[in-house]
């Protein structure tokens, strides 16, 4: 299904401004993201959905980094002849991606807040996503687990803050007032 699915989002890639418009979401999204992370931990009133982005974030990378050092997966440019990727990338593992990871977090981070701009930033969650087996430097199922994981992730670490009264910073400030 993999390889189905990317010889079909790869046959779109005939014309240039599709190319550019996905070279823009694939280079800049995952790291607009991030930023708006720790933007969030900033300022008090969003203080912990930055950090529980940002945790999240340090827990992805960790297992993702694991899973690709267990079993690694080639990218779909080094598998696959007819993929000729259109921003060169090093030849590591694929699976799962890291910037889908970002994503899912990005999704979830939205969906529990409830803001009206959720659905905006699941459609630019899935441009970004698409973007990445567009570009050739991931399979779907790379992106799909990614974007899972993320959302796991960030839902889990959430609870996990919300089950506690307050962050730490919070509870010193009530003892000594």
């Amino acid at each position: 299904m993999d390889k189905a699915f990317i010889s079909w989002i790869y046959n779109f890639s005939e014309a240039e401004w599709v190319d550019a418009l996905m070279i823009f979401f694939s280079s800049w999204g995952y790291k607009a993201i991030i930023a708006l992370f720790f933007l969030l931990a900033l300022f008090k009133t969003t203080r912990k959905l930055g950090f529980t982005a940002i945790a999240a974030s340090v827990m992805g990378l960790v297992i993702s980094r694991t899973i690709r050092w267990i079993a690694p997966r080639e990218r779909p440019f080094v598998a696959l002849e007819e993929v000729t990727p259109l921003i060169e990338k090093e030849a590591s593992a694929s699976f799962p991606s890291e910037q889908a990871l970002f994503v899912g977090i990005f999704i979830a981070l939205l969906w529990i807040i409830g803001s009206r701009l959720k659905w905006a930033g699941i459609f630019l969650g899935f441009v970004i996503l698409v973007s990445r087996v567009y570009l050739g430097h991931h399979y779907f199922s790379d992106v799909l687990i990614g974007a899972v994981l993320g959302g796991f992730l960030f839902v889990t670490v959430y609870k996990l803050f919300s089950s506690q009264q307050s962050f730490p910073e919070e509870k010193e400030k009530s003892l000594t007032s």
